[in-house]
């Protein structure tokens, strides 16, 4: 059985090969991805939307999945923790308290992550994430 992946319209190479990155190197099913992109999947092909919002989704969704293994933890997670706290209003105080941690570790690590030991990190990432899923709700749309 063949697991590439090859999108059933005639655009883009990049997607195609991204898509198979996504199922061949990372182990992604089809059927994963066609869930998440909204689209049909027969098993071994998905199908790229031809509308014009429908494909910038698509492309959108593609392109983050495509970024993933790129980008650094702490890049991702200083992001999170900037959102909690620019737009959801959360203090570095409340979550240091909630991650049992010094105040000063989150200010440190919103300026450069790398002062900040490994065990901290740990505990911070798991209240970012946290406090992300719960707060993604009432962000507002971009």
């Amino acid at each position: 059985m063949n697991n590439e992946i090859h999108v059933i319209t005639d655009t883009d190479k990049e997607i195609e090969e991204i898509l198979n990155t996504l199922t061949k190197d990372y182990g992604m099913s089809t059927e994963c991805l066609s869930h998440l992109l909204g689209v049909k999947s027969d098993g071994q092909k998905v199908e790229a939307p031809t509308g014009f919002v429908e494909r910038s989704s698509f492309i959108n969704l593609i392109g983050m999945l495509d970024i993933v293994p790129k980008e650094e933890p702490d890049f991702k997670f200083n992001a999170f923790l900037g959102v909690l706290i620019e737009v959801h209003k959360i203090s570095a105080v409340t979550i240091a308290k909630f991650a049992k941690i010094p105040t000063q570790y989150v200010l440190d690590f919103m300026i450069d992550s790398s002062t900040v030991p490994i065990e901290i990190k740990y505990k911070l990432a798991s209240v970012i994430m946290t406090l992300r899923f719960i707060f993604k709700t009432v962000e507002p749309k971009i």
